[in-house]
């Protein structure tokens, strides 16, 4: 019985695993390319907001990707998936120990939200209150939203978009963007358009990336997902349709970069992201070639092992090359225009 499962001791080493922290860094970038556009837009950062804002979006990141492993394991339909491919599973980890500090860090990031919303304007719950019940209804529910396609739009949405918007506001005067305020019973609610849908366009090349990653993932995982009831995306166009898919929301962020730096909405650096498109190229039709996700090891003649890289791997990657050259790029706008 699961209740007499004797459960190895949680660890340092098992949290990290868990919440797969060698992953993490590509959540700081939206983050950061925020900061940097803030400062040079609107000329402003404040470094309060930004370090509490930085500990919220981690703690966030962190509990999302565990829970994810917490909720596959606890609703897998397959045992062999439950014992062999998730964490807690094979590493032996009690799922209630492995919960609890989930729920740990989503308190940790609910207090901080709170802290910045006093901090700043109630316009940010807009914002990230959507995203936090995201990231708990992700795999929590009675549909989770990980069990249909909306994967992809979610991973744009709030991961790409709304960390990168949420880093320009805290930094940034309301007045130029959008305030909220109450005066009860009243409430009025102001705001600059044009700015707002400035922010839009500059963030959606972090949306594409974000949803481009959740689609690779999810076309690499689509014969495990169908097993355990998970109906994603591609299980409805199919895997050449994702595949379309996948290369567009990786190559169109150039056009988009292109059309902000003609437009001077961005410094002409940020034409430093062409130099990764060969790179991001081959990935694209390494991907497009072959989905996998498992490592896998090949033997050579000489009975020396060696590693099989996955494909998905290629989407975070390009993720991370594409926004390194912007954050490249907008530093150096910063320090010479």
């Amino acid at each position: 019985m699961e209740a007499k499962k004797q459960y190895k001791r949680f660890t340092v080493t098992d949290f990290f695993e868990l919440v797969r922290l060698n992953t993490k860094l590509n959540s700081l970038m939206p983050y950061l390319l925020g900061i940097l556009f803030a400062y040079f837009y609107f000329h402003t950062f404040n470094w309060e907001n930004s370090l509490i804002y930085l500990i919220a979006q981690g703690a966030i990141a962190l509990f999302v990707t565990g829970f994810n492993n917490v909720q596959d394991y606890r609703l897998a339909k397959s045992q062999s998936y439950q014992q062999k491919h998730n964490l807690i599973g094979k590493r032996n980890i009690s799922p209630k120990t492995s919960l609890l500090v989930m729920l740990m860090l989503l308190f940790v990031a609910g207090i901080l939200g709170i802290w910045l919303t006093i901090r700043t304007n109630f316009f940010i719950l807009l914002i990230g209150a959507p995203g936090l019940l995201v990231a708990v209804f992700y795999t929590y529910g009675p549909v989770p939203f990980s069990r249909i396609p909306l994967g992809e739009i979610l991973a744009g949405l709030f991961e790409g978009l709304g960390i990168m918007f949420l880093a320009v506001y805290i930094n940034s005067p309301f007045s130029q963007l959008a305030s909220l305020t109450f005066n009860w019973p009243e409430f009025s609610f102001s705001g600059n358009l044009a700015n707002l849908l400035l922010i839009f366009w500059i963030a959606l090349p972090q949306a594409f990336f974000n949803a481009a990653t959740m689609l690779a993932d999810n076309t690499c995982d689509l014969k495990q997902d169908l097993e355990n009831g998970r109906h994603t995306l591609p299980s409805y166009i199919g895997v050449p349709s994702s595949l379309n898919l996948f290369s567009f929301l990786t190559l169109f962020p150039y056009i988009i970069v292109l059309i902000s730096v003609i437009f001077k909405l961005l410094p002409i650096w940020q034409l430093l992201v062409f130099i990764t498109f060969p790179k991001l190229y081959k990935n694209v039709r390494s991907f497009r070639k072959k989905q996998t996700k498992d490592m896998a090891f090949w033997v050579d003649k000489d009975n020396i092992k060696h590693k099989v890289p996955t494909t998905f791997d290629l989407a975070p990657q390009n993720l991370f090359w594409f926004q390194l050259m912007q954050i490249l790029g907008l530093i150096i706008g910063i320090l010479i225009e």
